[in-house]
């Protein structure tokens, strides 16, 4: 009995437990029924609903997730673009509403373009959810783009990189401000 619930309040189901207690039963057992008779206490409060019966899906196999990669990276590297492109388009913004407009035309292009890194690790990336448009944009020079060049990119394989380039110096004295330790540390690098 839940507490606080006086005793003659609370309803009471009575049915035999399920003699066959296996998993599969359980599963599929049909549900309990509920009495609707109301007891002489309720005051007219009691209300009658039926519980739905459940069914297996008939096939189990159409019923399961299949998943595949959803998201096909590209990047346009600004080190190999072509001076027209970086003449013609001299900020991020530029850049990224160009292409944007460019790859637009595809149905699977995900969100908008974005630059990453700066000077000659400068790259513009892209992401598609279909393999066919990636594959399409990846395979030759764009020449609405005066022949800027996507290739494959990987998100994963660039935080990779990034943590093999970290370096993590501990034991550092705590008497030592920062100016003090970009001092020490400036001469290699």
């Amino acid at each position: 009995v839940p507490s606080g619930l006086p005793v003659n309040r609370v309803p009471v189901i009575t049915q035999p437990p399920p003699t066959n207690l296996s998993l599969d039963s359980s599963i599929h057992a049909h549900p309990l029924p509920i009495s609707t008779h109301p007891s002489p206490n309720d005051k007219g409060k009691t209300v009658a609903f039926d519980v739905p019966e459940r069914h297996p899906f008939p096939d189990g196999n159409a019923a399961a997730i299949k998943s595949a990669p959803s998201r096909y990276h590209a990047a346009a590297y600004l080190c190999d673009a072509p001076d027209t492109f970086k003449a013609k388009f001299t900020t991020n913004h530029s850049m990224c509403d160009e292409v944007f407009c460019s790859l637009s035309r595809y149905s699977s292009y995900g969100a908008r373009a974005r630059c990453n890194g700066s000077g000659d690790n400068k790259k513009i990336l892209v992401f598609f959810n279909d393999q066919h448009d990636f594959t399409d944009c990846v395979s030759s020079p764009r020449a609405d783009l005066l022949n800027l060049v996507f290739t494959h990119y990987s998100p994963a394989d660039a935080k990779l990189s990034d943590e093999a380039k970290s370096l993590f110096v501990t034991d550092i004295p705590l008497f030592l401000n920062e100016t003090q330790v970009r001092q020490a540390f400036s001469r290699y690098g």
